[in-house]
């Protein structure tokens, strides 16, 4: 088969197999960067090149992407804001990235093997998060400049005379775009020196290295900028908060638990029967001890080690760097050096999982090229049994991704034990009108994790709104302590007490608030509040005013303004805080107003 055959054949592999994901919502995720984002739906072009990935991110999540937002700005614009357009750019993403792992395989096995581990990519449902979900775009269009960078580097007629200063130039470009979609595309120098190492030479591989030392400081410089960048924006190198789950534990429960997850990987990219848009307790689980676990993911460790090893002495070195490969792209989100923002999450595994289709690859020619008639037959069956289950289970999970309600429901049918899931429980119950067994489910959701901020606020709602305050407090003083400069929490304590009236102590909790975390719309509101209940219209007012000097087009508080002048027999004053309180909802539900 030629090569323009075979990249026919992957595209439309590809396209088929997520083509039922275009009729996708805006889902989960989708919907706080995206739809509810006033940085894409109003084309902050600036903000979202030099400003926060995720500025309003409840748990942590500020990151650094300019390359995934400004799409995100561009796109809003282009398609009107309906998520067809998005799914047809990531459906159109997931094609380019088989296409260049064919075109890198191609550089290293022969056209067929290239295309079994291409076509494995294409329709693997491992990857299914990263295209039936927007916001995967992330994992697509750092895979996309990663994926060229490397092929660039191992074509021939990239590696003699002038050329090599466009080739250094040309990587060092596609490496900065990489890094502003998504940090994981920080391990491509490793990657490079895995393709290197795997590439047969005369040369030893030191000296061919050495021959390559200004590309690597070049890239070296590009990271530094990039860092550089990244600090001036978020503020520090870290960004990201870790996951909930990993809050309070020690290094070397961390690095237990990463070791523990390497079954999990297997797993995923081997037999991918079970899949989940949460890995959170009890799905799965910090390892606090050596216990099983653990020792199954020494032995996996330790026979992926061994086997690649066994692979590069046989002489089948892609099988051999297609381990390596993995192992190096997983480590950004592996916990090993620091914790990450989650124990695992399939979309992460989208770039790793190229190793998977290098080492079907460099097996591919061992089996099928085996001189046994029988043999050959037996692998193109496996080969296709097993590429149409692939196939058949993406297909079947793309709808998983339609919205957030069906990837919530798909996830407390598919997982039960998982922390997300027994949280939804608890909200469905509540609105169906059952509070003791909402209660339970929310007791059972924050001991799974204790230290998630967002779950425990939400816990304390809930048991402010039942009446069971000293719960709720307690919720609310972890909340706290888990994240001492997030408002939130302040301003959920400080409206239960008023609620209870006790005005003073929740004037006191959102003067705290606003020690703590800074100026803040919501807090002052509730100083205010804290005034009237003590019947300080006055101070009330002055509260109002320093509330709105933080959003000047909040109608809510212009309308209350506006009640407290009037009962202060100030009828002029009101009547204009009136009309801005009009002007501002009329602005609020206009087409491209905030929300």
């Amino acid at each position: 088969m030629t090569s323009a055959r075979a990249a026919v054949w992957v595209a439309f592999v590809a396209a088929a197999a997520y083509a039922n994901s275009l009729g996708n919502g805006f889902a989960y995720d989708d919907n706080a960067i995206i739809a509810h984002n006033p940085v894409v739906t109003e084309g902050r072009v600036s903000e979202a090149l030099l400003g926060p990935y995720w500025n309003a991110a409840p748990e942590g999540g500020r990151l650094y992407r300019p390359v995934t937002l400004g799409s995100f700005v561009a796109e809003w614009k282009l398609w009107g804001g309906s998520p067809l357009g998005f799914h047809a750019a990531n459906v159109l993403g997931q094609v380019v990235v088989s296409l260049l792992v064919l075109a890198l395989l191609g550089t290293l096995v022969p056209v067929i093997p290239a295309i079994a581990g291409a076509v494995l990519f294409a329709v693997h449902p491992v990857h299914v998060e990263a295209v039936a979900n927007v916001v995967g775009r992330a994992e697509i269009y750092a895979a996309i400049p990663y994926l060229l960078a490397c092929l660039i580097f191992v074509l021939p007629r990239f590696r003699s005379g002038e050329i090599r200063a466009v080739r250094l130039c040309l990587i060092s470009l596609l490496y900065l775009i990489g890094l502003g979609a998504k940090e994981s595309a920080v391990t491509l120098p490793g990657a490079l020196l895995v393709l290197e190492w795997m590439r047969r030479s005369e040369l030893p591989f030191a000296r061919r290295i050495v021959a390559d030392l200004p590309l690597f400081a070049s890239l070296t410089a590009v990271l530094g900028g990039y860092l550089v960048l990244r600090v001036s924006v978020l503020g520090s190198l870290a960004g990201e908060s870790m996951a909930p789950a990993l809050m309070g534990v020690d290094t070397f429960e961390r690095l237990l638990t990463a070791v523990s997850l390497w079954p999990e990987y297997v797993r995923l990219l081997l037999l991918p029967v079970s899949l989940s848009a949460d890995y959170s307790p009890a799905v799965l689980l910090v390892a606090r001890q050596i216990d099983p676990g653990v020792v199954l993911g020494l032995l996996t460790l330790g026979a992926v080690v061994g086997l690649g090893w066994m692979a590069w002495r046989r002489g089948a070195p892609l099988v051999a760097g297609g381990m390596a490969w993995f192992a190096l792209t997983i480590l950004p989100v592996s916990n090993v050096f620091f914790a990450a923002g989650l124990l695992l999450g399939e979309r992460t595994l989208y770039l790793p999982s190229v190793g998977l289709s290098m080492a079907v690859a460099g097996v591919w020619p061992l089996l099928a090229g085996s001189p046994s008639r029988r043999v050959r037959r037996a692998t193109l069956a496996v080969a296709a049994f097993a590429g149409l289950g692939l196939l058949t289970k993406t297909v079947l999970r793309n709808p998983t991704w339609y919205s957030t309600f069906t990837v919530l429901s798909t996830l407390a049918q598919d997982h039960p034990e998982s922390a997300l899931a027994v949280r939804t429980r608890a909200a469905g119950l509540d609105r169906v009108g059952e509070p003791d067994a909402a209660a339970e489910m929310w007791r059972m959701a924050t001991s799974l994790l204790p230290n998630h901020y967002g779950m425990l606020v939400e816990a304390a709602r809930f048991f402010g709104k039942v009446g069971l305050w000293g719960e709720a407090d307690s919720l609310l003083s972890r909340a706290i302590a888990v994240s001492p400069s997030d408002p939130i929490a302040y301003q959920v304590r400080a409206e239960h007490l008023l609620r209870q009236g006790l005005g003073r102590e929740a004037h006191r909790r959102a003067l705290q608030g606003l020690a703590a975390a800074g100026p803040d719309r919501a807090l002052w509101a509730l100083v205010s509040e804290s005034y009237v209940a003590k019947g300080d219209l006055d101070a009330a007012v002055r509260a109002r005013h320093a509330a709105l000097a933080q959003d000047p087009t909040s109608a809510q508080d212009w309308g209350r303004l506006a009640d407290l002048l009037e009962a202060m027999d100030r009828p002029e004053e009101a009547k204009a805080a009136r009309a801005r309180a009009t002007e501002s909802a009329a602005a609020t539900d206009a087409p491209g107003g905030t929300t």
